[in-house]
């Protein structure tokens, strides 16, 4: 038989209930393979650590040093004062398989394998040493875990962010770079990561336990996959849980049909940049009940952007009642709109020049669109120069709190540059969720939150 088909039984069949906690939030680590040399892996992980703010316990291994970064090294893992809960190995290929034996002849019950480059017989040997022991290995080839809820990381790579508490996405990553790259790279918009997993060729810890450790994690509420390969535990994971906490996927390759996931239940993006711009949607925004959009924004052509992308994602513009239709004539539209249906709500043009003019007409749209019980939704188009700016939290500060079971989406559309500095700051300190230019994702992230809706729901 051969020896990939061979490895891959012997992974799927081997499947402790053991908690993943030591990887992600461990009391105590030892370092194998640490160094006093900058730019190596055995370096930078010591550096992550402190950046990141780790409060546990540091050992580190290294028979040529006494000390390195301020830190008591020991000759052999034999050597340390108690047990690790986990034990990192970054050392060359050779070296690994005995590394592991040591680590696990002394107690370590979770080990993880950053080395690269391993043979297909090494690889083996990590697995059945796993299964032989009653221990949990993950790697080789991963760059590590960062856990910014918990101040934590195995990371390889430089680990740079401050995510202060607010981040509260997890993604489960196929490349390491990516994975790592999170380390320093934050998505837009204050949403921040909670947790970052690179299993690398995953030789005893598989995906489908890492994501179901995530589905149970208070600090995740999003869960991100990046995948290449898929199987059937995975799957099960995602049919169980998947109207527990909304899990967005993206395909590396083509090689397994995309909708083997969604029909499992996780929500399908068609880009990677998506991945996060629609995760994001989850962490600032109700789901809607409905699919009854209302629209507010200054020009039919910048409203017309939204209304041909609707019926695309199965969202219509919803009728609005009589009394809504009055209250938008009195407050909103311009005196000479006879507008039989406004919705879209085209306020343009105000009787002046003026931004607060303007956020009053935003203000009150918006509130008399929610308050519409023929509306689940309302998407804002802001189209603005600085002669019409005005404050996004004295005008939109409170409607969130007004309207908590209805999602708002603003979408911004050739904002003068010094103003959209000043809006997003305001968006962002209200939670408001929004879209940069590419409005037409404004809608895409509207029918995400929709999507998972039905899927937890059962619509």
């Amino acid at each position: 038989m051969d020896e990939n088909l061979v490895i891959m039984e012997l992974k799927q069949s081997y499947r402790l209930k053991s908690d993943l906690k030591p990887f992600f939030n461990p009391k105590s680590v030892v370092i194998c393979g640490a160094s006093n040399v900058r730019g190596k892996f055995g370096n930078q992980i010591i550096r992550n650590l402190r950046n990141i703010g780790y409060k546990g316990k540091v050992y580190l291994v290294n028979p040529n040093r006494d000390e390195i970064l301020g830190i008591p090294t020991h000759k052999s893992i034999k050597d340390l004062p108690e047990i690790p809960e986990l034990g990192i190995v970054v050392l060359s290929a050779s070296k690994v398989l005995k590394a592991v034996e040591i680590c696990i002849d002394f107690g370590i019950k979770s080990i993880m394998v950053e080395a690269s480059f391993l043979d297909t017989q090494t690889e083996m040997a990590l697995t059945n040493l796993a299964r032989e022991n009653d221990v949990r290995i993950i790697g080789s080839n991963t760059i590590g875990f960062i856990n910014f809820s918990d101040n934590f990381t195995t990371s390889i790579i430089p680990v740079r962010c401050n995510f202060n508490g607010f981040g509260r996405i997890s993604y489960i990553a196929a490349s390491g770079g990516l994975a790592g790259g999170c380390g320093w790279w934050s998505p837009n918009q204050e949403i921040g990561f909670s947790k970052i997993a690179h299993l690398g060729k995953a030789c005893d810890v598989q995906k489908h336990e890492v994501l179901q450790y995530l589905i149970e994690d208070p600090a995740t509420e999003v869960i991100l996959l990046h995948l290449v390969r898929l199987d059937k535990n995975l799957l099960k994971v995602i049919a169980k849980y998947h109207t527990e906490k909304p899990i967005l996927f993206l395909k590396a390759n083509q090689s397994t049909p995309c909708t083997i996931l969604q029909e499992s239940g996780a929500i399908p993006v068609e880009t990677y940049h998506e991945l996060f711009e629609m995760g994001k949607a989850f962490l600032r925004a109700p789901l809607p009940r409905g699919n009854k959009v209302g629209l507010i924004g200054p020009s039919s052509g910048a409203l017309t952007l939204i209304t041909t992308k609707l019926p695309v994602y199965g969202f219509e513009l919803g009728v609005l009642s009589d009394e809504t239709k009055q209250e938008l004539r009195a407050k909103v539209l311009h005196p000479y709109n006879q507008d039989p249906n406004p919705n879209p709500v085209d306020y343009w043009p105000p009787l002046r020049f003026d931004g607060v003019e303007v956020g009053e007409k935003y203000a009150a749209g918006i509130r008399a669109l929610l308050k519409d019980e023929n509306i689940n939704a309302v998407i804002v188009v802001l189209e603005i120069f600085k002669e019409i700016e005005f404050d996004i939290p004295t005008y939109f500060g409170t409607l969130q709190e007004e309207f908590p079971e209805k999602p708002i989406v603003v979408a911004c559309i050739q904002v003068e540059r010094p103003s959209l500095e000043r809006i997003t700051k305001g968006l962002d300190k209200i939670n408001m969720l929004y879209y940069i230019q590419d409005v037409e994702r404004a809608v895409k992230a509207l029918w995400t939150l929709y999507y998972f809706y039905k899927l937890k729901f059962r619509q």
